[in-house]
């Protein structure tokens, strides 16, 4: 059986491209696995998260190249789009669809996948998924649409993901023969608002660890790409602030890469801060930072999953976290296996950040049942639960 994932790229940091690697690697032992990339700027790099040789990667920019009045065109409809909420009705539905897939695109897939012989493709985020449910029926496959972040943030986030595209979701998500979300919470808003049965799917591990933290170490780390407004690091870097001025000797680790390094920085300096935190490059071997710390803090505004708080707790570390989608659905025991916070409450967040340094009994009977709950997250628990979805569509 064939199996494709359309995706923008896999050679990037980022935990779309972390999991997409995790799972195809683990695919590929049943399954013939291609990835095609339609995003050619980065460098072919299998390395970065262990990506199998034999999974197949097809990088082709052609796929989404328009002709110059199209792309006018497309871009003038969207324009509109953005500025008149009236135009996103059901009744606009064929501008809708040529301000976002334009025709030229669409051929182009249906070209090339009709040139295949895959049994199921999947779309991973919002645009791929979208696109395979509107040429769905015109290319010789399966397809499986896979959410990578939160309903809010597809649709409720201003000039961002797929916003002003709920009433394209609502016509052609029910034309994916699969739809997979992240959390609960998600199917829930998905399933009523888009009135489909939707599957969800937690995203696996990318590691185990034999080793686990001690939690005794006073170091606290935060894992993510530097982008502040999505990443909550401005609310993480004032709350630190405050922790930082009761225990002196805690230091804070951010490890990532990103746009917003600079003015995280200049934030850092503004408050004194610059011998407590430090803004660490991302790396292959993040398991380390993990081991040497106590506490995993998550500052996101959003979060779809959050991956680095699955990899934390495999580690044996207690998570602090804003209690947004992804986070919710992950700690699901409160105290138990993790802490959950009020969403962009830096007051709280230092609270807790300051409660769990204090009390090292409770960071490690939090540690313990973390790691407990990692075991829910096995690549082998995720993988086969996707077999089940990949399986279903055989007849």
């Amino acid at each position: 059986m064939k199996i494709c994932f359309l995706t923008d790229t896999i050679f990037n940091l980022g935990g779309i491209q972390r999991v997409l690697s995790v799972l195809t690697n683990e695919l590929v032992n049943t399954y013939d696995v291609t990835i095609i990339c339609t995003n050619g700027t980065y460098k072919v790099n299998r390395e970065l998260y262990k990506l199998d040789k034999k999974v197949q990667v097809i990088i082709n920019e052609e796929l989404c190249k328009r002709k110059l009045f199209t792309k006018i065109y497309s871009k003038v409809l969207r324009t509109l789009i953005m500025k008149i909420e009236f135009l996103n009705k059901k009744k606009f539905i064929g501008l809708l669809t040529q301000a976002f897939y334009p025709t030229d695109i669409q051929n182009n897939f249906i070209n090339f996948f009709n040139s295949k012989d895959y049994d199921v493709i999947i779309g991973n985020q919002g645009y791929c998924s979208m696109l395979l449910g509107i040429i769905g029926n015109k290319i010789n496959a399966k397809t499986i649409g896979w959410q990578h972040n939160s309903y809010d943030a597809y649709f409720n986030s201003p000039y961002k993901y797929n916003w002003k595209q709920d009433e394209l979701f609502k016509v052609y998500i029910k034309k994916l023969d699969k739809y997979i979300v992240l959390t609960d919470d998600d199917k829930k808003l998905i399933d009523k608002n888009f009135m489909i049965n939707s599957n969800r799917i937690y995203n696996p591990l990318s590691f185990t660890s034999d080793k686990k933290s001690n939690c005794e170490e006073k170091n606290i780390v935060c894992v993510g790409r530097l982008i502040q407004e999505q990443k909550g690091l401005d609310l993480l870097i004032k709350a630190f602030h405050k922790v930082s001025s009761i225990h002196k000797d805690w230091i804070l680790y951010i490890v990532g890469d990103g746009a917003d390094k600079d003015k995280l920085n200049e934030l850092i300096s503004d408050l004194n801060l610059e011998n407590k935190i430090k803004i660490q490059p991302s790396t292959n071997n993040i398991e380390e930072y993990y081991l040497n710390s106590s506490i995993l803090v998550s500052s996101s505004r959003w979060e779809g999953f959050g991956l680095v708080i699955t990899e934390a707790m495999e580690c044996g570390l207690p998570v602090i976290a804003f209690a947004n989608s992804g986070p919710k659905e992950i700690i699901n025991k409160p105290d138990e296996n993790g802490i959950l916070v009020p969403c962009e409450d830096i007051d709280a967040l230092a609270e807790n950040i300051i409660h769990l340094i204090e009390n090292e009994e409770k960071r490690k009977r939090i540690a313990k049942g973390s790691i407990v709950r990692a075991q829910d997250f096995s690549i082998s628990k995720i993988s086969g639960e996707w077999t089940k979805i990949i399986q279903s569509l055989r007849a």
